[in-house]
């Protein structure tokens, strides 16, 4: 008898024993599960959750003039390129070498024929005069503004992305002597180009100055309200 109870004692400890032991890996089994699905909540970043979260697609873009360097050139010996453009009336631009000083040339008689100005002139021989600019010249663009040669003008991107601008029928018209800059257009910064563009309200042309990002200035806005046109 004393066997029988003896063996019943050992079975009973067993049992508790192995009852314990499952209760024990399913605790630690479920705390382990729940810890790794804690840790896969941390890592899930929602897109309404970014605010503070910089991805490659979502950073502000930085705003990047390319500069001219006239010995660059890929496919040419040349190494004295520099920057240049023509207008209306044969009216012709170049910049020097240290892309600080602008050259504006010019046929009296032609531009006389071509817009219209308070003077005459027969003259015939090429006009030349310099304009000197504190800051590196990037790029020069005779765009133009409505539905006349009355909104010519002659675009000069700095090198700070600021822009200056001479509008062609006035300054003919009212500065005596040399051509001069009308100094920075007003409100408009950080510009890398310019395009020639249209709209379909139909007011003819006007010149855009772009920015990095592509978002840009349209410059008749700029513009119309300077007295100068």
């Amino acid at each position: 008898m004393e066997n029988k109870k003896e063996g019943k004692g050992l079975v009973t400890v067993i049992v508790i024993l192995t009852i314990l032991l499952v209760c024990a890996l399913g605790s630690t089994a479920y705390f382990y599960l729940k810890s790794n699905e804690n840790a896969g909540k941390e890592t899930v970043v929602t897109k309404s959750d970014k605010t503070d979260v910089n991805t490659p697609g979502e950073k502000e873009t930085a705003n990047t003039i390319i500069p001219f360097n006239g010995s660059k050139s890929l496919n040419s010996s040349s190494k004295d390129y520099v920057l240049a453009c023509q207008g209306n009336a044969g009216i012709y631009v170049t910049v020097d070498s240290t892309q600080q000083k602008l050259t504006f040339s010019f046929t009296p008689a032609r531009v006389v024929e071509f817009y219209p100005l308070n003077w005459t002139s027969t003259g015939t021989d090429m006009s030349s005069d310099v304009i000197k600019f504190d800051k590196k010249i990037i790029d020069v663009f005779f765009g133009g503004m409505g539905q006349s040669a009355s909104g010519d003008t002659l675009f000069i991107l700095l090198e700070d992305g600021t822009v200056e601008y001479i509008p062609i029928v006035h300054m003919f018209n009212h500065v005596q002597g040399a051509p001069i800059s009308y100094g920075k257009i007003n409100g408009v910064k950080d510009v890398t180009k310019f395009v020639l563009s249209t709209n379909s309200a139909g007011n003819g042309v006007t010149t855009l100055a772009l920015k990095s990002d592509g978002t840009f200035y349209d410059l008749w806005y700029a513009l119309k309200d300077t007295g100068n046109y």
